[in-house]
């Protein structure tokens, strides 16, 4: 390889890093802060990356490899720091080769973890770094490799551009299919920009500057937001021995609610079904509503539960649970993607969790394990 090929490469690995923190920032929760260079290739505060990029098919991750005995150094001479982290990954686009220490490396505990390490033979390529974990404190040894995670045969640069950001949920949920290698462009732009604005020379993201200028970067290629697609089906009550939700409503005496919730059960899932074929990408939106549904009501079950005593009426405080929770849920009808949610929409995906056992609306289970 040339010196400028060779340059080139080292480059691509540099602009992975980026690609990696970009990712993270997608995924980072409110408050947070992503750090490049600093305390690892990429950090959030609690866990620590170091991403490593080859242009190689067939490179393998042996047991004198350098990105691994390096990154086990840095942690080491910055124990002081480090001990406070949850995680330490190695994210490398090597493959873990068969035999060596690092097969099966996600079962071991920390002491086989240790007993791995220690006995490979060392080589001038990795001496000094094999030194220093030698002589290391040996519970603190097990304690880093403990939180060491090793994230093998990761995509390469020009997959990981395609497969993970391009196609990652935060990009395809809102931006025009030929307008996201256009977009993710300018994030990536902004994530080196970040740098060279630095008075301090710290690289670091903070998330809620990053979500703020997404949007402002998102609005000239953004997919505009589709209009919920509104269902007519009617339910058949004979059917209704078929469904687990209309059992869990005459269990607790409320089979009044039988037929709306029929109903709404039936047309909520009508919507999601032509919501996925109109736009499939609205996908996961739908999931992250359904789990948001099933939080509501178990948060409002938890309040229930804790007001029933044992000459509790427990199949009315059922009734004014399951009444309460279409109440709650009834009013949220905002879905990220989509315009104009109909109201039966949140009753319905309700019905859902209850149908597949999410969530339970007889308190008196909850009671009889107390």
């Amino acid at each position: 390889m040339s010196p400028k090929s060779d340059a080139s490469t080292k480059i691509l690995g540099f602009k992975y890093q980026e690609m990696v923190a970009l990712k993270e920032c997608f995924e980072a929760n409110d408050g947070k802060k992503i750090y490049l260079e600093c305390l690892g290739d990429v950090s959030d505060g609690k866990t620590s990356t170091e991403v490593k990029h080859s242009i190689k098919d067939d490179k393998k991750l042996i047991d004198t490899h350098i990105d691994f005995w390096k990154t086990l150094h840095n942690i080491i001479e910055e124990y002081d720091t480090f001990r406070f982290y949850d995680e330490f990954i190695l994210h490398t686009t090597a493959e873990i080769k068969k035999d060596s220490i690092f097969e099966d490396w996600e079962t071991l505990d920390k002491s086989q973890k240790k007993e791995k390490v220690i006995s490979v033979t060392s080589n001038e390529t990795i001496k000094t770094y094999y030194n220093t974990v030698k002589d290391f404190d040996s519970n603190k040894l097990e304690n880093i490799l403990d939180k060491f995670k090793i994230k093998d045969n990761q995509k390469s640069a020009k997959q990981y551009y395609i497969d993970i950001l391009v196609n990652h949920s935060a990009i395809k949920n809102i931006i025009k299919e030929p307008q996201r290698k256009l977009f993710l462009c300018s994030l990536l732009g902004y994530i080196s920009f970040e740098l060279i604005e630095s008075e301090t020379y710290k690289w670091e993201i903070d998330i809620e500057s990053f979500r703020e200028n997404f949007q402002s970067y998102a609005s000239q290629y953004q997919i505009e937001d589709l209009k919920f697609p509104i269902s007519n089906v009617t339910a058949d009550i004979t059917s209704k021995d078929n469904f687990h939700f209309v059992k869990a409503l005459e269990y607790i005496g409320y089979e009044l609610k039988i037929g709306s919730s029929m109903n709404n059960y039936l047309k909520a899932s009508d919507s999601q079904f032509k919501i996925i074929k109109a736009r499939k990408s609205l996908s996961e939106n739908l999931e992250n509503y359904d789990e948001d549904i099933k939080d509501i009501v178990l948060e409002l079950k938890d309040s229930h539960i804790d007001q029933l005593t044992p000459k509790s009426d427990t199949d009315e405080r059922s009734r004014r649970f399951f009444d309460e929770s279409i109440n709650q849920v009834s009013s949220k009808t905002k879905i990220e993607g989509i315009t104009n949610t109909r109201a039966y929409y949140p009753k319905g995906r309700l019905l859902h969790n209850l149908e597949i056992k999410n969530i339970d609306i007889n308190l008196n289970t909850e009671n009889e394990s107390n």
